[in-house]
């Protein structure tokens, strides 16, 4: 079972972890914000991309953004999205 973490403050009733499916990254993004459009504004452009700003792990492992056309999610993984941060 794939499972999708999101940032706690995305959710207001604190639910962070959710069942995804496997296959191509971008793709499992996709249906991701399709199962559950509370997340779709802040997971897809206009064009139903997933943002290039946020970064996204596949287990303990942070997916380059040149990559992640590449990436495959397999049956077993957890796809961490971590939202981007600004700071001084």
């Amino acid at each position: 079972m794939v499972r999708i973490v999101v940032p706690a403050v995305w959710t207001p009733l604190g639910r962070t972890h959710f069942e995804g499916t496997s296959g191509p990254l971008d793709e499992v993004i996709g249906d991701f914000a399709t199962r559950h459009p509370q997340f779709a504004r802040r997971l897809l452009d206009a064009d139903g991309k997933p943002f290039r700003y946020l970064n996204i792990c596949l287990d303990d492992d942070m997916i380059p953004r040149h990559q992640r056309a590449d990436a495959t999610v397999g049956p077993d993984t957890v796809v961490t999205i971590i939202s981007p941060m600004a700071g001084g």
